[in-house]
């Protein structure tokens, strides 16, 4: 795609320092950028001036960086927005990319950041409005096609030939069904995106071919019943293969010459790499990218599902909360690149000691880690405890060892309280010397059930 290094760029900060770097920056690479503090001006800019880019903070005092991309969006569907915002904010700016934002950038960033993220976002406008441009392109040329095969039949076999050489050239699915919704054309595109031959897909009725089935089809004729075509509609179609297929269709009504309804014609855009990349930044967000392990936000959402699933179905539920003795010493002796080998240690004894798709593990936070146990009660529990607090022993990292709170679910718990007692166990853990496990037993109180020490593991 062309760079466009001739873009208009509108950079809003509430800091003056950043908008001038980023200016300034920009404006070194051949882009005309203008910068405001205030998202009130940014937007009266959209509205008079034509820019082709937005970047934007995420938290500023008079509006809200969501806003501000939802009415940007609304001014101009084809502007590109890339915004800016701090770690803590990861799942406002993934929100913010639903509302219309195109990339985000983590404060602090480097200059190189800006520069990539802005050829990212002008590359992708160029594509988004070469594809729609492409698409209009291709339906105005269908229905003109159309229409000329009622009124030109000395042209009919001419016309036909071309019309189905332009329709069988593209990679979309083309499929037109006829009153009775039985499909009556299917371009190679679509025996291609549904795997069905042409003989199959044709007389086939479209009900089987929607996920959504007689339903679905029956909702689509209602948003077209108002006379306009039905554009950017997101779902997913059959496979032949067995699986489904998301894709992004335009759906309009072809009328014969008296003006009546002769077929729907539908276009149908694969984007089953979009929906891989946006699964990818959803995962990216609930990760922890030093160990691996799911992180502390993820870790209170998915707690909360499996106390609501052990209340509902009467099963069984173990939490684990540990923490590395004595780490903060190692980190400041072996510096942290050691350290960060130990935590990357710890994540994956989680892993290997824990049921594979049924134990979730979880970096708390610095050297603390938790691991939920669904359907496991206090005995399996603790033998799992024990597996991972003997092996991260094992691997040696000088004197460290695990001290590890487990508590089982009971009726009556909250989130909070699992948490919070499963944390106490932890701490008496570790007042106890470390290197051991602590049960939390309502019914006699706290009560400990201790792992050997360090030294009864060598001897052993």
């Amino acid at each position: 795609m062309g760079c466009a290094l001739n873009s208009r760029i509108l950079v809003l900060d509430d800091e003056k320092q950043v908008v001038d770097v980023i200016v300034t920056h920009l404006s070194a690479h051949g882009y005309e950028c203008v910068g405001t503090l205030h998202p009130g001006k940014a937007l009266e800019l959209l509205r008079n001036e034509t820019f082709s880019l937005l970047i934007t903070d995420l938290r500023m005092p008079e509006i809200s960086g969501m806003d501000v991309v939802r009415e940007a969006r609304d001014l101009n569907p084809d502007l590109a927005i890339v915004v800016l915002t701090a770690l803590a904010d990861v799942t406002n700016a993934i929100e913010t990319m639903r509302a219309g934002a195109d990339d985000y950038i983590l404060k602090p960033f480097n200059l190189s950041e800006i520069t990539v993220a802005v050829g990212r976002a002008l590359d992708k406008q160029g594509l988004q409005i070469e594809n729609r441009q492409y698409q209009e392109d291709l339906e105005n040329r269908v229905n003109a096609a159309t229409t000329d095969l009622e009124h030109v039949n000395g042209q009919l076999r001419e016309t036909k030939e071309y019309l189905e050489s332009l329709l069988h050239s593209t990679v979309d699915a083309i499929i037109t069904t006829d009153r009775e919704n039985r499909i009556e054309f299917a371009n190679a595109g679509a025996e291609h995106m549904f795997g069905f031959s042409e003989r199959a897909l044709l007389g086939m009725s479209v009900d089987d071919l929607y996920v959504g089935g007689a339903e679905e089809v029956a909702y689509v004729r209602r948003k077209l019943g108002n006379g306009k075509p039905l554009q950017n509609y997101e779902t997913e179609l059959k496979h032949a293969g067995g699986f489904s297929v998301p894709v992004n269709m335009s759906v309009s009504m072809v009328h014969d010459a008296e003006g009546r309804v002769a077929s729907i014609l539908a276009i149908c855009k694969d984007i089953t790499e979009q929906k891989r990349l946006e699964e990818e930044l959803k995962e990216m967000s609930i990760k922890d990218s030093l160990t691996g392990l799911y992180n502390q936000r993820h870790f209170y959402s998915r707690l909360q599902a499996e106390i609501e699933r052990a209340r509902r179905q009467g099963h069984p539920l173990s939490l684990l909360l540990f923490d590395i003795d004595q780490f903060k010493t190692y980190n400041d002796c072996h510096g942290h690149l050691a350290g960060d080998k130990v935590l990357q240690a710890a994540g994956s004894v989680v892993v290997e000691c824990t049921r594979d798709h049924v134990d979730i593990g979880f970096r708390y936070g610095g050297d603390e880690f938790t691991v939920i146990l669904p359907e496991a009660d206090e005995s399996q529990a603790l033998s799992i405890a024990e597996r991972i607090r003997a092996s991260f022993q094992a691997k040696r990292f000088d004197h460290l060892t695990l001290s590890v709170g487990l508590m089982a679910y009971r009726e009556g718990y909250s989130l909070r309280s699992l948490i919070q007692f499963t944390d106490a166990m932890m701490y008496d853990a570790k007042r106890s010397g470390g290197n051991r496990v602590f049960v939390y037993r309502p019914e006699s109180g706290l009560e400990a059930e201790p792992a050997r020490n360090a030294e009864e593991g060598e001897d052993a």
